[in-house]
This record gives C-alpha cells, sequence and structure tokens, in this order.
C-alpha cells in the first residue's frame, strides 16, 4: 500500500483531533497548505473547512486497493503542530489522537530518555507527522519533534522496521547586545514591553530601582526609561533566555529626578546594581513593600474614617488589590505575628539598628511566617487584606526606630547604602566605561517608542 510522493501539511489544533465535530464560531479545526499550491481535495473556497479528526484521512490520496506493499512511514504525511494545554502530557496527547498504545508507550519511553517529560509547560509544541490507514482505521504517528529548551531540539522518527529512533539538535548560543529606550506612556511596565525589553530583564530592572522609585506614586507621564540588555540568541534566530541587564536609566516626577545603574560583582560579594557613584542600589530598606501599589494614606494627623475622631496615623496605607503579595521591607526576625486588635491579621519584624517594620490588614499571614521566624528582604510574608479596623482592602506599612514611629518615606530617602572604596571603585569605574562604550555602540539597534 504505497501513497505516492505527495506530501501535505497541516497545522492541528488540538481541540479538532479531541472533538468529533468543532462547535460553529470556534477556530478553523484543520488549516491545510499543500506544499504544491493546489488546494487539497478538502479545502473549500471562503472559510477554512472545518473537518473532524477522522477526515485526516480526506487530504490525502486514496490508497492503491491492488497495492500489497507495507505502508510508507515517509510520504505521504499530515504534520501536525499541537501545543500541550493544562493538564496534559505527550501520552495523553498521542492517545487523543488515536495512536496505538504500543507506540505511544515506545515514543514516550524514547523521549523520556532525553527531555523530562513531567516538566514541560503549558504551551510547548509538538510537531506530529501523522498518516491515516483506512483499512485498519487507525493513526500512524510517523515522527515527533519537540524543543524543550532554545539551545537543544529532538526528533523522533519510525524507521523502515516500525521501530522508533531520536536524534538530538544542538544550537549554539551567542549573547547579543540590545538596547532599548522610550516615554512612560500609562506604565513603566507596558511602555518598557512595548519597546521590546524582555520580561525576565524588565523584572529585574525594576528590582534594582525598587529602593528609590515607587512605581506608582513617582512615575508621572512623560519620564522616560533607556536599558541595556545582554541576551543570548540561537544559531537559527530563538532568544535562549530572559536577558540580564547591565545598564539603566529612569527618570521620575516628569524629568526632575534621574536613576542610573549599573551591573557589577565584587570580588567578595554578590553581582548587582550600583549607580554611578559606586554606591550599592540596595538598602535595608525597600521603598514599599508592595509591587506596583499606590500611596492612599501618608503617615500623620488624620481622621479615622471608621473611629471618627483625628489621631496619629502612624504609617502610610498603600492601596492594592485583595490577595497581593506583600513583601518583607528589610531582612529580619519575626517578632508578632497573628490578630493584633484594629490591625487585623498583623506581623511586625526587627532589622539591625534599632528599626521594625509591621505590616497590617492582611487577608492572611503566609505559611512559615510566625514568631522568631528569620525572613529574607523581599519575601512574601502575607496578603493584602481588610481585615480589622479597615474600610477597604490595603496595607496599613508601619516604620519604627527604637519603638517609636517614624514615617516611612522620609527614612527611605535618608537610609545609607554600602559604597565602594579603594581598588574596587577602581575595577568598577573601569567596567562601568567598558559598559558606557557598549552602550554607545548598541545606539544602532536602538528602539525607540516615542520617536
Amino acid at each position: 500500500m504505497c501513497f505516492g510522493s505527495l506530501a501535505v501539511v497541516a497545522t492541528v489544533s488540538l481541540m479538532a483531533l479531541q472533538e468529533k465535530r468543532v462547535p460553529s464560531g470556534e477556530a478553523t479545526a484543520l488549516d491545510l497548505a499543500p506544499e504544491s499550491g493546489t488546494p487539497p481535495p478538502a479545502m473549500v473556497e471562503g472559510p477554512a473547512a472545518r473537518l473532524e479528526a477522522q477526515d485526516i484521512a480526506a487530504v490525502l490520496p486514496e490508497p492503491d486497493a491492488q497495492d500489497s506493499a507495507p505502508p510508507d512511514f515517509g510520504r505521504p504525511y499530515v504534520e501536525a503542530a499541537i501545543e500541550l494545554r493544562k493538564g496534559d502530557t505527550v501520552a495523553r496527547v498521542l492517545d487523543r489522537l488515536g495512536i496505538s498504545d504500543a507506540d505511544v508507550a515506545e515514543v514516550v519511553g524514547v523521549l523520556a530518555r532525553h527531555v523530562r517529560l513531567d516538566r514541560l509547560p503549558i504551551g510547548q509544541a509538538l510537531i506530529l507527522k501523522l498518516q491515516r490507514l483506512e483499512e485498519a482505521e487507525a493513526t500512524l504517528l510517523v515522527g515527533l519533534s519537540i524543543r524543550p529548551e532554545p539551545q537543544r531540539a529532538f526528533t523522533v522518527e519510525r524507521g523502515d522496521d516500525g521501530d522508533f529512533s531520536v536524534e538530538e539538535e544542538v544550537f549554539a548560543v551567542t549573547p547579543h547586545l540590545q538596547r532599548a529606550s522610550g516615554a512612560v506612556d500609562g506604565s513603566v511596565i507596558a511602555s518598557a514591553e512595548a519597546a521590546g525589553v524582555p520580561h525576565g530583564a524588565l523584572a529585574e530592572m525594576l528590582r534594582a530601582f525598587s529602593w528609590d522609585v515607587n512605581f506608582q506614586h513617582d512615575i508621572k507621564a512623560g519620564d522616560r526609561f533607556d536599558v541595556l540588555v545582554e541576551r543570548g540568541w540561537t544559531s537559527d534566530g530563538m532568544p535562549a533566555d530572559e536577558g540580564r541587564v547591565l545598564w539603566a536609566e529612569l527618570t521620575t516626577g516628569g524629568g526632575a529626578e534621574r536613576y542610573s545603574i549599573y551591573r557589577f560583582k565584587p570580588r567578595d560579594g554578590e553581582e548587582f546594581f550600583y549607580n554611578d557613584e559606586g554606591e550599592s542600589v540596595i538598602k535595608s530598606l525597600l521603598r514599599t513593600p508592595l509591587n506596583m501599589s499606590r500611596i492612599s494614606s501618608r503617615f500623620g494627623l488624620r481622621h479615622h474614617p471608621v473611629l471618627r475622631f483625628t489621631r496619629l496615623h502612624a504609617g502610610i496605607d498603600f492601596a492594592a488589590p485583595p490577595g497581593t503579595p506583600i513583601l518583607a521591607a528589610g531582612a529580619g526576625h519575626v517578632i508578632e505575628a497573628g490578630v493584633f486588635g484594629g490591625y487585623g491579621k498583623w506581623v511586625k519584624i526587627a532589622h539591625e539598628g534599632g528599626l521594625a517594620t509591621g505590616y497590617a490588614h492582611m487577608s492572611r499571614i503566609a505559611a512559615g511566617v510566625k514568631r522568631s521566624a528569620r525572613v529574607r528582604q523581599g519575601q512574601v510574608i502575607g496578603y493584602v487584606g481588610s481585615t480589622g479596623l479597615s474600610t477597604g482592602p490595603h496595607l496599613h506599612f508601619e516604620l519604627h526606630r527604637g519603638g517609636r514611629p517614624i514615617d516611612p518615606l522620609s527614612m527611605a530617602r535618608t537610609e545609607q547604602r554600602t559604597r565602594l572604596t579603594g581598588r574596587e571603585l577602581e575595577r568598577f569605574r573601569r567596567e562601568m566605561a567598558e559598559t558606557d562604550r557598549a552602550r554607545e555602540a548598541a545606539n544602532v539597534d536602538r528602539e525607540d517608542v516615542s520617536e
């Protein structure tokens, strides 16, 4: 039973191969595009045809009834591009396609020697080569390709004897510099993404600036960002990582303030960011214990909305949706955790230098956050809620020095940083100059979304 030389290439949605018929109004179930340019028999004019899973055979030429030769495992075949959905595995996908249990077991066994199939993410693409065997009323798997990571791809092929073998292709990765800049329109995140900043590098940049900048309160329309990212790319043009920031600059307050950061690794320390004076961006306390929050009430005397009289508001309030993660403003140990009067669910952390921070009105306290527990800066300690004397979901944040409440914002502006000195400062300045030269050279590829 030889099918001849026609090869048909298709993109098949998993839904089309699972359901008996695609409901009206849903995405095309089988969108066919033959290599020769001649429409296959199943195609119709106008909207693309909606075909049932068993109609894969309709796009293949009729077998010669008098031909008793074994099946041709090479051509023709339908090539299906399928993405894993929630709860999917390679075995489940193949089973839903009607592949025999023996073939499923063999293919999974061959792949499992090279790929962690239990760690494939949602959206992982599988490229399948399929044949329809009419006499057996079965779908035959000819081959399967998968690329679990940018640097490595695996292709499983059925041999002439019907057994499967696997080949690995390794792609070389080369680092490239990318510079992106623009004006803030709406939010820093949306504007930087529009300029092409990779998600991983963007998160790194936001964290580096978070000791100085409240991204909801300080950023104004027209403020600018500029970032130099080193990112690996494979030899066939696929990004191999999320990139790492080498330098970034951000203005706040409509250009009133400008912050620059450089990546640097001290000989006896961890790699992170320093400003152009050689000062670490890291302070003992974060500027805000919530990502992308806004200040809804400041430190000082105010009329309490629940108690209905004026008293000291001993902290600042950050408005945020319920369930927003709350971060420890600094490293330290927990001295209070639980329900505490009008504060509702509350956590208090002691830090070095006689400082302590408090977090009130949580919906719940994070697992493991209890008295005497050690926490690191930026660790999630709870989630925004409205427990206690609260009129709506928010975080009430307090900063104490020597047991007395002080304005967290004034403290954040004056808190001292560590500073490079001596030979380390000289080495930093040399590396900073190299980064500046690389940044200027990258201007050729610069993408400015404001222009």
